[in-house]
């Protein structure tokens, strides 16, 4: 059940992201879209993404992975119902002690779940494989009550105690075939040891072991990380998306009733209050206004609010780990140069109101608020200096350490109109490609994996529904808009 679940939400996540935020833009107002270029390699980037960020485990190594976590994770009881005297009488000590005995009641119990590599077993009683391995599984459970006893016996070398186990009750339960224990040379089966006291009684239970009448198919494929290595400390995924209005949707001073105007307005005009007096011949790259934003999926355990708890150890990511979270994440200036570039394909050329100069015109405005930071910073530092309220310093040092923040990230910028272009060109091309990885042969892919899962009716729905409507979207996206927009501006910046 749960390597079906997981495999939904796996084929899930991947094809309908596109149409979750086609749809949460629409609804929320029906006048935006998320369909341009940089959209769409963002939604392509995203789905590549998400096939490199997790993958299904079916192998024999992966499957003993799971089974290690299954055995780690048992609650209590599974994993040890172990019970002393007092905890049986209430009331009694856990030790009565008559001077020269000692007598005390053990209760033990323990489940596990046992693996086996059965192509290289001789036993001809195995428990169930797994589909695609060699392994077989087996649920096996042992519970035993022994009375013991300790008398104080006189030796050779002086006084000391002897211990004797007096088995009460035992048993033993299994699923899949016993092949945990094996025959030793006289005959006897010899097993791993569950119980730390009561041997004698483990012994019983292992010669009256007994199978359930229960089926267990053993431990399925499940997803986790690509990459598990403890190198893989900060795994992340992330979103990129731009919302776009049409440029007609838009209510600029050209377009307020009484006072606007489509032209430049008459000289006249420009000197006072009238009709047609507000005429800025509205231009807009792409004939819209847009706006971008980024997410990101990310691994953060609790310790990472409080690292003095970590005491040398950090958790490490896995999809078996509920602490993961979402959160908006900076779009690099390359990012928002390629949004920019990606409205128009006029904005290619090599004048200077192509790429060169925008990124000239989007450094300088760069510059100017770096400028305008460290300005801001000199008179914070200068208040702080001067104040002396507690509350009032608190607040200073507050916007300051925002300040001190922004002028770092805008220092860390190369400022060099050359570095710009070829971070927007490598932008350019890497989304591209990931944009076309993502159509409709990847979709094709996912449709077949769900078809073996699910069945043919439910698929055809999730086709018509999802899977349909995503990759006409991304087809047509790149054919009108992607492929000619940056084959252009690769072109022009070589």
């Amino acid at each position: 059940m749960l390597s079906r679940a997981q495999q939904a939400v796996y084929l899930a996540s991947f094809a309908a992201t596109p149409a979750i935020v086609r749809e949460v833009v629409e609804k929320n107002d029906q006048r935006y879209s998320a369909k341009s270029a940089y959209a769409v390699i963002g939604l392509g980037e995203n789905a590549m993404g998400w096939s490199d960020f997790a993958k299904q485990y079916d192998d024999q190594t992966g499957l003993l992975r799971k089974a290690d976590v299954v055995n780690r994770s048992k609650d209590e009881f599974t994993n040890a119902r172990n019970l002393g005297t007092s905890q049986l009488l209430p009331g009694s000590p856990d030790v009565l002690d008559l001077g020269i005995m000692r007598l005390w009641v053990r209760k033990e119990g323990r489940t596990n779940l046992i693996t086996e590599d059965t192509a290289s077993s001789d036993d001809g009683e195995t428990g169930t494989s797994s589909a695609g391995t060699d392994m077989a599984w087996e649920w096996k459970g042992k519970d035993t009550l022994s009375l013991h006893k300790e008398e104080l016996k006189m030796t050779r070398r002086g006084p000391r105690w002897r211990h004797q186990e007096i088995p009460l009750g035992w048993g033993s339960r299994y699923v899949n075939g016993d092949f945990e224990c094996e025959e030793n040379e006289d005959g006897w089966e010899v097993c791993p040891r569950y119980m730390s006291q009561n041997r004698q009684a483990e012994r019983l239970a292992d010669r009256e072991s007994e199978a359930l009448d229960a089926d267990y198919e053993g431990l399925r494929a499940y997803y986790d990380l690509m990459d598990l290595s403890r190198e893989n400390k900060d795994p992340r995924l992330v979103l990129r998306t731009e919302v776009e209005l049409p440029q007609s949707e838009l209510k600029t001073a050209s377009k307020i009733d009484g006072l606007g105007s489509d032209s430049v307005p008459s000289e006249a005009l420009r000197s006072g209050i009238g009709e047609g007096m507000f005429g800025t011949e509205d231009q807009m790259a792409g004939d819209g206004m847009t706006s971008i934003a980024g997410g990101e999926l990310f691994f953060h355990p609790p310790d990472d609010y409080n690292p003095a708890r970590r005491r040398g150890r950090y958790e490490i990511a896995s999809l078996f780990s509920p602490y993961w979270e979402v959160k908006l994440t900076k779009t690099p200036i390359e990012r928002r140069l390629m949004a920019w570039a990606l409205r128009d394909e006029a904005l290619f050329t090599r004048d200077a109101s192509g790429v060169a100069g925008g990124a000239d015109h989007f450094l300088g405005e760069q510059t100017e608020e770096l400028e305008r930071l460290r300005r801001r910073q000199q008179a914070l530092q200068s208040r702080l200096g001067g104040a002396v309220d507690e509350a009032t310093r608190a607040q200073i040092e507050t916007q300051l350490n925002t300040v001190t923040a922004q002028i770092s990230a805008l220092e860390s910028i190369d400022y060099g109109t050359g570095s710009m272009i070829a971070g927007l060109r490598r932008e350019m091309a890497q989304g591209l490609s990931s944009a076309a990885n993502a159509q409709v042969a990847d979709y094709q892919r996912m449709l077949e994996a769900s078809a073996a899962q699910q069945g043919e009716e439910l698929v055809n729905r999730f086709e018509d529904e999802v899977v349909g409507q995503v990759t006409d979207q991304l087809q047509q996206a790149l054919e009108q808009a992607v492929e000619g927009a940056v084959d252009n501006a690769i072109s022009s910046l070589l």
